[in-house]
């Protein structure tokens, strides 16, 4: 055994690395709140782990898909556990995430010399973003489809390249076989391989500047080595976190609905809690689409990376950047608050029909949509289609339908619906309906998001 030790001593000289980062020194600050780190990678190491899991068991088609995450759910022991531990880590990964970035302000960590790392470190957020948007689609059902679906929509709102994006994303002009594959790709290759090149550098860059002291100048306790003290530390946190996250999974299983069915338009569709607040931005900030879903984020993320820029505050202390410490804490919380909302928020049942409460878009002309209003109530559409809180229920719901249905396929829809659908029971409206109302109409019902 001797020997084998020393042979590996010799050719894998890493006795020198290991000690390095066992004894290396620690400012007399550091403790619990500083664990964060340490649950953030070992909840990345359970995804990647996990990963590999329904990895060897997942098809990437949509003929195969749901129905092989079904058969590892039910037919595999703890399969359905492994599951629920990815899926519910995502969500454990993005709180844990958050927690972090608001350790990292509380203590005013991005200041010079480690702007780098703050950057680094928000853009592995943006990473595990993208990590979990891929992921919604890959179970090919019923919530998975129509959200990505909402999502692509909100891509294709952004300027110049924002057509471009959502079409790739998508492999065409719906989501389909294409969608699947590009989307397994990301997940599986592309997103993991530039996560770890991102966290191998942040991870450096807290090696060369060290973590930082509290104040140099007035604390004079002495420093320690990372073990045992605070090793210990950080395996409680990432030892505590796995089992809340453990109990959770038990308590709350992973749910799979129904398979996907695109022709099933009147399911309601909403993206993960964590996309939530970006879902709702659109009802609340007027202008066009594209503010809530391209430009205003965009700002936000732009803002975050530019903040130690902004703060100028020479002293590291919360109390001291008291302004930037309150307005990040409330941006978090106001993003957090807006997905809880959304997540809880049911609509209302139907009422008796009043033309006043079919919804009004924020954008289009107010003409046109006075026009498509009108149509919508005159050719009958009501009676068979929910808008809002208003209509029936024999037809999809078109509350949504600008994210559902591109304008072509509305028109197509109203003037011969058994082109699409042959059991359609909606009459044709061609010849019956004349070109400005057709117009107006399908104009109306794309502007509702």
């Amino acid at each position: 055994m001797k020997q084998l030790l020393r042979f590996l001593a010799e050719r894998l000289p890493m006795g020198s690395a290991l000690r390095a980062f066992f004894y290396e020194p620690q400012p007399p600050n550091v403790g619990w709140k500083h664990t964060l780190g340490s649950a953030l990678l070992f909840l990345l190491t359970v995804q990647f782990l996990t990963g590999g899991v329904l990895l060897a068991f997942y098809a990437p088609t949509p003929d195969h898909a749901w129905a092989s995450l079904k058969y590892l759910a039910d037919h595999n022991t703890m399969g359905n556990l492994v599951r629920g531990l990815h899926i519910w880590g995502a969500t454990f990964l993005i709180v844990m995430m958050t927690l972090h970035i608001l350790r990292v302000v509380y203590t005013g960590s991005y200041k010079r010399p480690r702007e780098l790392t703050w950057v680094i470190g928000l853009a592995s957020f943006l990473v595990i973003l993208g990590f979990s948007f891929t992921g919604y689609l890959l179970p090919w059902d019923q919530k998975g489809y129509w959200a990505t679906q909402v999502g692509t929509e909100m891509i294709s709102t952004g300027p110049i390249l924002g057509p471009f994006a959502a079409t790739f994303l998508k492999g065409g002009d719906a989501l389909g076989a294409y969608t699947l594959s590009r989307f397994f790709a990301l997940h599986v290759f592309f997103l993991p391989a530039l996560l770890i090149g991102i966290v191998f550098l942040h991870l450096y860059l807290i090696r060369a500047h060290g973590i930082t002291p509290k104040s140099p100048r007035i604390d004079k306790r002495p420093s320690f080595p990372f073990y045992p003290k605070q090793m210990l530390k950080d395996s409680s946190t990432a030892l505590l976190v796995f089992l809340i996250l453990l109990t959770v999974v038990i308590l709350l299983p992973a749910s799979l609905e129904s398979p996907a069915d695109p022709s099933n338009t009147a399911y309601d569709p909403r993206p993960e809690w964590y996309f939530l607040a970006h879902y709702e931005l659109l009802r609340v900030v007027p202008g066009p689409p594209v503010v809530g879903t391209v430009i205003l984020p965009t700002l936000i993320i732009l803002a975050l990376f530019a903040l130690p820029l902004f703060d100028r505050a020479k002293s590291r202390h919360w109390q001291q950047r008291k302004l930037v410490t309150v307005i990040v804490t409330a941006f978090f919380v106001a993003m957090y608050g807006a997905s809880g909302y959304s997540k809880i928020y049911h609509s209302g049942n139907t009422v008796e029909f009043s033309e006043k409460a079919l919804p009004l878009p924020k954008a289009g002309d107010p003409n046109q949509i006075k026009d498509g209003r009108r149509a919508f109530i005159q050719y009958e559409c009501i009676s068979c289609h929910k808008l809002g809180s208003e209509g029936g229920l024999q037809g999809p719901d078109l509350s949504q339908a600008g994210w559902k249905f591109s304008v072509e396929h509305l028109r197509q829809q109203i003037l011969d619906p058994m082109a699409s659908n042959p059991d359609s029971l909606m009459p044709a409206y061609e010849g019956k309906i004349s070109d400005a109302e057709l117009e107006a109409l399908v104009q109306y019902l794309s502007l509702m998001l």
